[in-house]
């Protein structure tokens, strides 16, 4: 997928330096005629078979609350699965401009879940999350907009009695948010928030 000539925004430069994170912004994604966006299925890089559905969705929610209504993803995914493609790792193999006829959008958004880990260690746990997202144009190949977010909870207990309770209890949690489908929830939400940060509004 060919790279166009994209502007770093000043701000958000300064902000990568400050270990923040950095977003890539092309000017032509606020002429962009039509603002509806296709969030095709991501890519994942994590253990958990589950993290590419949630983190779509999630990221499908942030688009509608910045101006870029989403195609529903049932509609994406039926016309999607008729070009052989049923997951992220398929998507590298078909051009945009295939993609965005079939879909019938020029908006396309790339995921890519890198992490999605919970770890219940005694006397660590650690819940974390990350998310690259990219809009590309399907009439152009040119990449619109670039961003990755993060979500992290890092815990450490030194007494054994709290290590053994806090256990037991993120057990509890993990139990409940899988039964419910929202796995490592906080963590999620704000690694996808943060991917879209940079986004200009419409």
């Amino acid at each position: 997928m060919p790279f166009a000539r994209r502007l770093i925004l000043p701000a958000c430069l300064a902000a990568a330096c400050a270990g923040k994170a950095a977003y890539l912004v092309a000017p032509s994604l606020r002429t962009a005629a039509d603002p509806r966006v296709a969030v095709l299925p991501f890519d994942n890089q994590s253990t958990d078979v589950g993290a590419a559905d949630v983190m779509r969705k999630l990221a499908q929610e942030n688009f509608g609350r910045r101006g870029y209504p989403p195609l529903p993803a049932e509609e994406v995914d039926a016309k999607l699965s008729g070009l052989g493609i049923s997951e992220g790792g398929q998507l590298p193999g078909v051009k945009p401009a295939d993609l965005g006829k079939a879909l019938g959008a020029d908006l396309l958004c790339y995921g890519d879940v890198e992490d999605f880990t919970f770890q219940n260690l005694g006397f660590v746990i650690r819940k974390s999350v990350g998310l690259k997202i990219k809009l590309v144009s399907a009439a152009t190949g040119e990449t619109l907009y670039e961003g990755s977010g993060s979500g992290k909870d890092v815990k450490f207990f030194m007494n054994k009695d709290e290590a053994r309770a806090a256990f037991v209890e993120q057990m509890a949690v993990k139990l409940v948010q899988n039964i419910l489908k929202t796995p490592l929830k906080k963590e999620a939400e704000a690694a996808a928030w943060k991917a879209l940060d940079g986004l200009p509004r419409r």
